[in-house]
């Protein structure tokens, strides 16, 4: 039954309307690439990100006060169909609705992680979704330690790119670099690519502002670090400094 005029649809009514919203934007030929591309198992329509963004932000807008039930149950919802633009709705539904996510969440954030199998969604929700809610509630951060220890790899890479939007701001740096590099630490000698590029990206953002304590803790672990974290990690530094770590690192068996 649909609900009455003026009042929030039921949230499997509302999730159904974003699909339907979504599968109007097809693109066979874009659904094919991305498919291939991503290596997915999941149903593509070939919507482009922007389209899903502005789609999502137009429910937000229409409906402003959905309880944090709501917002959950349209996430699980949204993520229920095999479909890849629906689960990157449902990764921006919570990134549009950060504000209602409390501490728990980080086991539906985690369960998501644990089932998306692709940056595509994961970097949504460990470097957008997951962030927010650490600079909202820094309880949150045992959460994300243990993501990091974890050995599978999604959730690995989760637990470091929590920390991207806290390390990227100059006013909450001072507090998050130092736990930041606690969790990244034992994670160097990690051979895969999305961890060593992950690591190396909330460095690199670290560098905005700090270039100075992120060049001196890389110099300090030149023995240890990849060449993919260390090149991503100095990206943004100024090459009379960067050189000569790369050079340093050369040769090195990492």
């Amino acid at each position: 039954m649909s609900p009455e005029p003026g009042t929030a649809p039921l949230p499997a009514d509302l999730a159904a309307r974003v699909d339907e919203a979504l599968a109007a934007f097809a693109d066979p030929v874009r659904a094919e690439g991305a498919k291939r591309y991503l290596r997915s198992d999941l149903t593509h329509y070939g919507v482009a990100v922007p389209d899903i963004r502005a789609e999502v932000r137009a429910r937000r807008k229409a409906h402003p006060v959905l309880t944090h039930t709501d917002v959950v149950a349209v996430t699980r919802a949204l993520w229920a169909r095999p479909v890849h633009e629906t689960r990157l709705a449902a990764c921006l539904w919570l990134e549009a609705y950060a504000d209602r996510l409390v501490t728990d969440d980080t086991g539906l954030l985690a369960g998501m992680i644990g089932e998306a199998d692709t940056w595509a969604l994961v970097d949504v929700l460990a470097g957008s979704v997951a962030g927010r809610l650490l600079l909202r509630l820094p309880e949150t951060v045992p959460a994300y330690r243990a993501w990091a220890a974890q050995e599978e790899m999604w959730l690995r890479r989760s637990g470091v790119l929590a920390f991207l939007l806290p390390i990227r701001s100059a006013e909450t740096y001072a507090r998050w670099f130092p736990v930041f590099t606690e969790v990244a630490d034992p994670l160097l000698p990690d051979t895969r690519f999305f961890v060593r590029k992950a690591v190396g990206w909330v460095l690199r953002e670290a560098t905005r502002h700090h270039p100075d304590g992120v060049v001196d803790w890389v110099a300090g672990r030149l023995d240890r670090i990849s060449g993919l974290t260390l090149r991503e990690a100095l990206k943004r530094v100024a090459e009379e400094r960067k050189a000569p770590l790369i050079r340093a690192h050369r040769g090195q068996a990492v």
